[in-house]
């Protein structure tokens, strides 16, 4: 997976936050980061996920499915059912 499609910036009521992609193809470990701290950790096995989060009282899902034969994953956020841009670097 590309850095550019796992990180977004979201403003939230008067706050911006951050929401971070972390995701291992080789232990399909996936790490869903809320402002550098991690709040959820799980594994992604030849599927798709959806990994909800709750960002101040909005709910946010972070959909991670695989790509490239499985060597690359692909990764969306929608918050409150609207998609979100990811940060491009």
């Amino acid at each position: 997976m590309s850095e550019a499609d796992r990180t977004w910036r979201i403003d939230v009521g008067e706050k911006q936050h951050e929401i971070e992609l972390d995701h291992s193809t080789m232990t399909g470990k996936v790490v869903l980061k809320l402002d550098g701290q991690a709040v959820t950790e799980t594994r992604l096995w030849w599927s798709r996920k959806e990994i909800p989060v709750t960002v101040d009282g909005h709910n946010a899902v972070v959909t991670v499915s695989f790509a490239y034969g499985g060597f690359g994953a692909r990764s969306k956020l929608h918050v409150d059912g609207r998609y979100v841009e990811p940060l491009r670097r």
